[in-house]
């Protein structure tokens, strides 16, 4: 996997294509660690690709975060509310 040459450690946006057709984002690096989002091109894809894993059950802090609509200016504030 190529990495941009004037950096060494992933930055927050940085995206990959992987050979399987996914998408790798990098949303948040801390401590060392690196929080990524997955997009791949069909449920059977994530099926394949999560099958060699084992499922633990649902995180409840990111269950609990609000959508997309919610950041992206589609969505009725509290201080606007719908007309």
């Amino acid at each position: 996997m190529s990495r941009e040459p004037s950096r060494e450690d992933p930055v927050k946006g940085d995206e990959y294509v992987l050979p399987d057709g996914s998408t790798e984002i990098v949303f948040l690096v801390e401590d060392g660690r690196v929080l990524t989002v997955s997009e791949y091109e069909s449920i059977e894809a994530f099926e394949e690709s999560v099958s060699t894993g084992r499922y633990v059950g649902t995180r409840e802090e990111v269950a609990t975060m609000p959508g997309v609509e919610a950041v992206d200016g589609s969505a009725p504030t509290p201080d606007d509310p719908e007309e």
